[in-house]
């Protein structure tokens, strides 16, 4: 008779595939889509979640811009001087070009992000063998596993998703910093009153393609794709590698371990917040450069329609970060932390009670 043998659990590949959002909660649903939105579901409910989000976060994005590319000497500061002098209006100063933009790039950038996941999990089995782990290990440690498969194939999907949207965000965002430093670039160029200057997206937009053609829609494109490109594999990764590692110490009816707290109300904000911060942190002297660079540019349209005479503008070299390059940062965070949590949170609601 054979010898009885103990059956040992075989080690499993720990993938996941599936993009930012977890199960649909059919038994919960607050709202029937129609069949035929079924197929892209995942497009509106992050363009509905990304107009709450840029409302919501837009005045502090207002400060960011402000603060790069002029001297104020903190946030507060920023916020005072701008109030006084344009009204609370004033950090909602082109709100209308991103209120659109920022909703379409955000619905396009998650439905490429979603739809390069697979795809971006294929070339990484291709090319390394992903890590793996057994159903007896414990969870905490299956979840460090799934985390660190998961981040190389979401920077890679984040990444693409990143360079897909600049061709459409690029122009969008040189109309929004237009016109928040258009205030401001009065008084640096010392205008008058009888010297006007565009004020709606409309003009401003007309401006540009009158001094610079439609190129100067894109100036600046190359830091922008760059910014993009990595800032979104950064916030990507890392927001569903912390959520995944997060959702690692909860039970099996999805509360946090010893509580009766939801996971999820934990792991969205904590890992929203994070990703924010993280990839923020990461390509602000990116960003400051850009600013920087079509500062000038505007400058320069600006003496173009007032009939001045132009500056020679030089393209700013990327190099390696300084203390000066992070002007800004603390509105940045505080906008980014408000954004990205804002998003997640509704995105992830939308996703799971809108069938």
């Amino acid at each position: 008779m054979a010898a009885s043998e103990t059956s040992q659990p075989s080690p499993t590949v720990t993938l996941a595939t599936a993009a930012i959002v977890g199960e649909l909660d059919t038994a919960r649903a607050v709202h029937i889509l129609p069949e035929s939105l079924v197929p892209i579901r995942p497009t509106i409910m992050s363009y509905s979640a990304s107009l709450f989000s840029t409302v919501a976060s837009f005045p502090l994005d207002s400060m960011k811009t402000r603060m790069q590319t002029h001297n104020y000497s903190n946030m507060i500061d920023c916020f005072t001087k701008t109030v006084t002098n344009e009204g609370i209006l004033g950090l909602f100063r082109g709100i209308t070009a991103p209120l659109l933009s920022a909703s379409i790039s955000k619905a396009i950038g998650v439905s490429v992000y979603t739809a390069s996941k697979p795809y971006a999990a294929m070339i990484q089995n291709n090319t390394f063998k992903p890590l793996t782990s057994s159903t007896s290990d414990p969870k905490q440690y299956q979840s460090i596993i799934l985390g660190l498969n998961n981040a190389p194939m979401s920077f890679t999907a984040g990444f693409i998703s990143g360079a897909s949207c600049t061709v459409f965000t690029s122009p969008v965002q040189f109309l929004k910093l237009f016109q928040q430093l258009i205030v401001l670039m009065q008084d640096d160029l010392k205008l008058n009153s009888s010297q006007k200057v565009p004020k709606t997206t409309w003009e401003v937009a007309k401006s540009i393609k009158q001094i610079e053609g439609i190129r100067g829609l894109y100036s600046g494109f190359r830091y922008h794709f760059i910014r993009d490109s990595v800032g979104f594999g950064l916030y990507f990764s890392i927001y569903e590698t912390c959520k995944i590692l997060i959702n690692g110490f909860s039970t099996k009816d999805g509360m946090l371990y010893g509580t009766n707290i939801p996971i999820n109300g934990i792991s969205i904000p904590i890992a929203g917040g994070i990703s924010a911060v993280a990839s923020w942190v990461l390509v602000f002297p990116i960003d400051t450069v850009k600013s920087l660079y079509q500062r000038d540019v505007v400058s320069n349209i600006i003496r173009g329609l007032v009939s001045k005479e132009p500056k020679i503008i030089v393209m700013r070299p990327l190099r390696f970060p300084t203390r000066d390059m992070y002007k800004g940062l603390s509105a940045t965070m505080a906008k980014s932390i408000v954004a990205s949590v804002s998003f997640f949170s509704c995105y992830e609601y939308l996703m799971k009670y809108i069938t």
